[in-house]
């Protein structure tokens, strides 16, 4: 019996054209297309949405690009397939998460939006290396992360080791959902303007 595909020619195309367009540096919406396999693999597709995780990956080189993806069921039934943001992974005998390396550091600021002497140099979802001027690196900080057009984001990050007087690396905290997918397309944006060899496969 022939294997059916769940995922028509265009809603392919759909989704190598979302790595191959520019990102906006304002959130982004979630993407979405419909899904229609027939009954017997929608419902399939709805089950594991329901009880599993699901995510398209892609690799390109050495890196990894896994982007999560949700079943939505609309008010016809009709099943929706969202990506969102991806999480970027280095590959090797150890896969860690990619660093986006920032050619201007960003300045952390305090609450009351002051510049704090922390600057960010490199940046994953779950860690950071900072630079520190005019005083030692602290054990802890809790500051906020801002974003080109977009309101800043919150940061907790717990210091793990010095790399020099001036030099940190800190492990961030988790963040909300919401907030990790809004660090996470902030850091997917800059990976597109970094490597845009990613365009020339994807196009």
């Amino acid at each position: 019996m022939p294997k059916k595909t769940l995922l028509s020619r265009d809603e392919l195309d759909y989704i190598q054209q979302l790595l191959g367009n520019s990102l906006s540096s304002t959130i982004l919406p979630a993407q979405s297309f419909r899904v229609d396999g027939g009954a017997a693999a929608n419902n399939i597709l709805a089950g594991l949405g329901r009880h599993a995780q699901l995510h398209l990956e892609a690799q390109f080189a050495d890196q990894c690009l896994r982007f999560p993806l949700q079943l939505v069921e609309d008010e016809f039934h009709a099943l929706h397939l969202e990506l969102g943001a991806p999480s970027i992974f280095q590959l090797g005998e150890v896969q860690r998460p990619w660093r986006l390396i920032l050619v201007q550091p960003l300045t952390l600021l305090h609450a009351n939006g002051q510049p704090s002497e922390l600057h960010i140099q490199q940046l994953s979802p779950a860690g950071a290396l900072i630079e520190t001027l005019g005083a030692p690196a602290p054990a802890q900080f809790n500051l906020w992360l801002p974003l080109p057009g977009q309101e800043p984001i919150e940061l907790h990050g717990r210091r793990v080791r010095c790399l020099s007087s001036q030099l940190s690396a800190f492990r961030l905290e988790p963040l909300s959902n919401s907030q990790s997918e809004r660090l996470r397309h902030f850091i997917f944006q800059q990976h597109r303007l970094q490597h845009p060899q990613l365009q020339q496969h994807c196009a």
